[in-house]
């Protein structure tokens, strides 16, 4: 792999180093330029496994492209706490297409039970295994942990599933984009794009635990890019902020070399 700029690639790694906690990065631009940080460690991957799901129906749309547009009704025991707002909504009909969006925008976890129980759980993750080694679908959301069965990823496994789905320009692609354009959380890696005037686009999703901060996204200036996925794990209320205040320097200092690159 082709190695970042420099001095992007010296202050990103310093960003890294200054913090006791469990990091992982992974961090690709348009010209295939890279930078990894403890790619292969394994994280718990709290709402990035929804990316996993998606690409997955994604595998199903492209042999059935009419199963966006399929009617889902949503049952009792899917409706569970959390993220998102479906637990509480009145209507119980949604297509594939819809619960898709809810699910990667909102991060919705009733919205990904229903994909789950739709496209099978068991079915998801060994897709995954043969795809992407190590994203690993192990339990629904907001079921217990029984056994050591939960989610888990790595940045090495994840950033290409993440590429994959944001790629092309196909109705699935597009709906997808707009769903991680629109998304709801925008505290971490997204966190300054406001108050620097970034006038690119950005897509991220992320994920978050008692004990986890993560964020993935693609920020893009004209035809310049980066693609980011920042993992965090830290113990206490002291290395919580800390994990959000890496993920916002990160994400700050990616943003500024895009203006920097655009000027």
């Amino acid at each position: 792999m082709t190695e970042l700029d420099e001095k992007l690639a010296v202050a990103l790694t310093h960003k890294l180093q200054a913090v006791d906690f469990q990091t992982a990065l992974m961090l690709k631009d348009q010209k295939g330029k890279t930078l990894t940080w403890h790619e292969q460690e394994v994280f718990p991957s709290a709402s990035l496994i929804k990316v996993g799901i998606a690409a997955y129906v994604k595998s199903v749309w492209n042999k059935q492209p009419g199963i966006l547009t399929e009617i889902l009704t949503v049952q009792p025991d899917q409706r569970v706490a959390g993220a998102g707002v479906m637990h509480h909504l009145a209507q119980t009909e949604w297509s594939v297409r819809d619960v898709l969006a809810l699910m990667l925008s909102t991060s919705d976890n009733t919205a990904a039970n229903i994909l789950i129980d739709r496209f099978g759980l068991t079915q998801i993750n060994e897709w995954l295994a043969v795809t992407y080694p190590g994203l690993q679908l192990q339990r629904r959301f907001i079921a217990p942990v029984i056994d050591g069965r939960d989610n888990f990823l790595t940045a090495a496994a994840f950033l290409p599933a993440w590429q994959e789905l944001l790629a092309g320009t196909d109705e699935y692609a597009q709906v997808c984009r707009t769903a991680l354009h629109e998304q709801t959380e925008r505290g971490k890696l997204v966190y300054y794009a406001d108050d620097l005037g970034f006038s690119g686009e950005t897509f991220n999703k992320t994920g978050d635990l008692a004990e986890v901060e993560h964020d993935c996204a693609c920020l893009q200036q004209g035809d310049s890019w980066f693609d980011c996925l920042l993992l965090t794990k830290f113990t206490g209320p002291k290395q919580h902020q800390q994990a959000l205040t890496l993920q916002r320097q990160v994400g700050k200092l990616l943003l500024e070399k895009l203006l920097k690159t655009a000027n």
